[in-house]
């Protein structure tokens, strides 16, 4: 135990990190309430599903790994989301541990514990771990695959049984993660080694079958999802009007790389601006080559894995955000770690620099205001707003949204949680109406956080009335959902 007290103590930092103030700091909406819907498909429906959510590529599909991972903790909570958390949390932990273990290997046991420390105390990375979203074992990914391809330098070929389990699971993640593959080919031709053809046929097979759900959906559905994937990379089907394409994308690529490392080094605190923090790490990177504490063959993996991203949602018709690149920061917490430590070399220099990311990440995650519009609140309106439609004797009722875009989502699987009954506005049930922000309007009956819920006339529904309202199908259960599909 004595040996490892260091990565135990940066463990239990980001256990802590993960776990403050679990409830209040669960950001749930649409991606959430849709994943309990689907995990509820599995379980009450008995439905096994072969895909997840579609994905901002129409027609694409993740993979229903994730949501299978959450079926245990759903059952934990009797169907209530909230068990997610200990899932997340769970793989958060293994992430910082993932970290030390590969860069250990990689760059010896320092370089590892820097890292784990890097990652589990970062603002950006504790709250991507706290996201229950496909995306956020990302990270664990991308360091096995980043140490995978260091192990092919080296001429270690069992590394094909680990890429066939991590590409064969890449889809249910982020298929974007598929771009880094050509880095294998590269990884094989700069070893000078030859493969051992039996690791080689034992990764593929381990390939096909982590693959299966995706190729048995493919041949379900006349290969659905290939034609879809496709058509995506060859034309612009994706495309939103009014985004950036050309020149200007690229621009765009660039601003978000710039936001992204300066977001992982200081939180959004921006201490040395966006282009200096970017600028200083490229430097750093060179720096390093040339002090060959990075190897050659590994520094030329490393420039060519920043490229492929940058260069593929260049030239890609998907209007893109921040965590579509948050593969490439697997690098950049390499290229970090390996300078710190470097630095320690020079006694007291490194320790500064650790000391001021954590202090700069401290002070954000301290002051970071909760956004009261999250799990706590859209469960304390739809709550409230069955206990009132009971009191009232209405047997259904119809919820209407004054809400920005996208905010009239994550609210459906509580519905249907409580077991209510719910109708469209023109049906002539009962009228709640969800207000956010609370700016929109002039009246709120009740607030929620930041929700506002404005109640029905009550004078203006009759018994009969309400009854004859409730004829119809159950609009929350059968109405289209953005992303879902049975």
């Amino acid at each position: 135990m004595k040996k490892y007290w260091l990565l135990i103590t940066i463990l239990l930092i980001g256990l802590f990190l993960r776990v403050y103030k679990p409830l209040q700091l669960y950001m749930y909406g649409h991606d959430q309430d849709l994943a309990g819907w689907i995990v509820k498909d599995i379980i009450v429906n008995g439905h096994l599903r072969l895909i997840g959510q579609e994905t901002s590529s129409q027609g694409v599909f993740i993979g229903p790994l994730f949501y299978y991972l959450q079926i245990p903790f759903y059952l934990l909570t009797k169907m209530d989301s909230m068990g997610t958390i200990i899932l997340v949390t769970l793989l958060g932990m293994f992430s910082i541990f993932s970290f030390f273990f590969c860069f250990s290997k990689i760059f010896g046991k320092k370089v590892g514990l820097i890292s784990a420390f890097i990652y589990a105390t970062g603002v950006y990375f504790i709250f991507t771990d706290r996201e229950v979203v496909p995306t956020m074992p990302v990270y664990i990914w991308t360091v096995w695959f980043f140490y995978s391809i260091w192990l092919i330098l080296k001429g270690r070929s069992k590394a094909y049984i680990l890429l066939g389990i991590l590409l064969g699971i890449a889809w249910n993640f982020n298929i974007a993660l598929v771009i880094l593959t050509p880095l294998i080919l590269v990884a094989q031709i700069l070893s000078k080694k030859k493969i051992n053809l039996k690791h080689a046929v034992l990764g593929v097979c381990i390939f096909l079958i982590t693959f299966s759900p995706f190729i048995l959906f493919e041949v379900r559905h006349s290969f659905r999802q290939s034609r879809a994937i496709t058509s995506s990379l060859v034309s612009l089907k994706d495309y939103v009007p009014g985004t950036s394409r050309g020149l200007s994308k690229m621009n765009r690529v660039y601003q978000l790389v710039k936001k992204n490392t300066s977001a992982m080094v200081w939180g959004q605190n921006s201490q040395l601006g966006y282009t200096i923090t970017l600028f200083i790490l490229v430097l750093t990177f060179i720096y390093l080559l040339k002090k060959r504490l990075i190897q050659r063959n590994l520094g030329i993996i490393m420039t060519l894995w920043l490229v492929i991203y940058a260069l593929f949602f260049t030239i890609n018709s998907i209007n893109i955000s921040e965590y579509y690149l948050n593969g490439m920061n697997v690098i950049w917490i390499a290229i970090i770690s390996v300078f710190v430590n470097h630095l320690l070399l020079r006694k007291y220099l490194g320790y500064v620099v650790i000391a001021a990311i954590f202090g700069f990440n401290l002070k954000e995650f301290i002051v970071r205001p909760i956004n009261r519009s999250g799990y706590l609140e859209r469960k304390a309106i739809v709550n409230f707003i069955n206990l009132d439609s009971q009191g009232h004797n209405y047997p259904c009722v119809s919820v209407s949204y004054i809400a920005s875009p996208g905010n009239n989502l994550g609210y459906r699987y509580f519905y249907w949680l409580n077991k209510m009954h719910v109708n469209q506005p023109i049906s002539g049930s009962p009228v709640y109406t969800i207000v956010f922000p609370h700016s929109l309007v002039d009246r709120i009956d009740k607030s929620f956080g930041a929700l506002g819920l404005i109640l029905p006339d009550y004078k203006k529904y009759t018994e009969s009335h309400v009854e004859n309202s409730c004829q119809g199908e159950n609009s929350n259960l059968v109405d289209p959902m953005g992303g879902y599909t049975e």
